[in-house]
């Protein structure tokens, strides 16, 4: 039952695998504890955008708006955000009220809107990156030195990114994913018809679904904010259709109800660093994107064959 439930993430981890290896034999100083840190802040920003992304994907919809929350989130911290503990905590609360609450729209608008969540997610994206560019509508502000060594140094091998990852992940998001609400998010995807039968509020459960996608986005832009020390209304673009690629190569189906945090993280960490291993391997900057996209199509259409054997073996044992 475990084997099976993670079979999705197995590909993500594979190919995770086989990309470091290939990074340390063309540098090896990645495996130094300075190389550990760095391949960790890399891909904890996406990794934290591919969570909201799929707290989404497991109810049938998409969000397109995950980068524009994270551009809001880090321009938000970067602009407001003061010296004092005080006043760090304060506006940590505040930009994750902010990122929940433009989950809250989205989920608003698509559970009583009845508005198709790529309409309605594409439309907050204009709307989210407006605000970003109104809080900050040049490239600047600041964070206080020890916010960033908080989230982004490291304790010798144990990079503090990973740390802030697991809490995010697994002490924050795993108890939700597993009470009632979580199971809700299940049935809904899988079936909302069956969902609304068995007694399952639809609309409310997507309206938390997606309260829930906007703060792990806001999670997102608090870790960039504190890995770049400055906002940029613009900084978020990349993760919309990266955290989609995340989810998608991590083993969730895009049309709902099925899908683990672990593959969406694992593949966020891949698709982060590929562009480092393909410099280390000699690409010409020009030719970076091309391979990084190939080498995606390649991943996923193993990963379709190998899933697409294990069910046929499976058959095969039952039969």
């Amino acid at each position: 039952m475990t084997l099976r439930r993670y079979k999705g993430s197995l590909v993500a981890i594979g190919a995770l695998i086989v990309l470091l290896v290939y990074y340390w034999l063309k540098q090896p100083l990645i495996l130094s504890p300075f190389g550990v840190k760095l391949l960790a802040n890399q891909g904890t920003t996406l990794a934290l955008a591919a969570l909201a992304q799929l707290t989404v994907v497991l109810t049938g919809g998409v969000d397109l708006s995950v980068g524009a929350i994270v551009s809001l989130s880090n321009t938000i911290a970067a602009t407001y955000m003061g010296d004092s503990p005080w006043s760090v905590i304060a506006v940590v609360l505040l930009t994750l009220g902010v990122g929940a609450g433009a989950g809250l729209v989205n989920g608003l608008l698509v559970a009583y809107g009845r508005i198709q969540p790529i309409i309605v997610t594409l439309a907050t994206l204009y709307i989210y990156s407006g605000f970003a560019l109104l809080v900050r509508p040049q490239p600047g502000g600041s964070v206080p030195s020890y916010y960033a060594t908080t989230l982004t140094g490291s304790w010798g091998y144990l990079p503090y990114s990973l740390v802030a990852l697991l809490v995010v992940a697994c002490l924050i998001r795993t108890p939700i994913m597993r009470s009632r609400l979580g199971t809700a998010i299940y049935a809904v995807g899988d079936n909302p018809g069956g969902a609304h039968m068995s007694g399952i509020n639809v609309p409310r459960t997507l309206v938390a679904a997606y309260v829930l996608g906007g703060f792990f986005a806001a999670c997102a832009g608090l870790f960039l904010t504190a890995q770049t020390t400055s906002g940029d209304a613009s900084v978020g673009t990349t993760y919309t259709l990266n955290s989609v690629a995340a989810v998608v190569f991590g083993g969730a189906v895009l049309s709902g109800g099925r899908g683990v945090a672990l593959g969406p993280i694992v593949a966020a960490f891949f698709i982060s660093i590929i562009i480092s291993v393909l410099f280390a391997a000699g690409v010409s900057p020009f030719y970076q994107s091309v391979f990084q996209g190939g080498i995606l199509i390649l991943v996923l259409m193993f990963g379709n064959a190998w899933t697409q054997r294990a069910r046929s073996w499976l058959a095969i044992l039952r039969a």
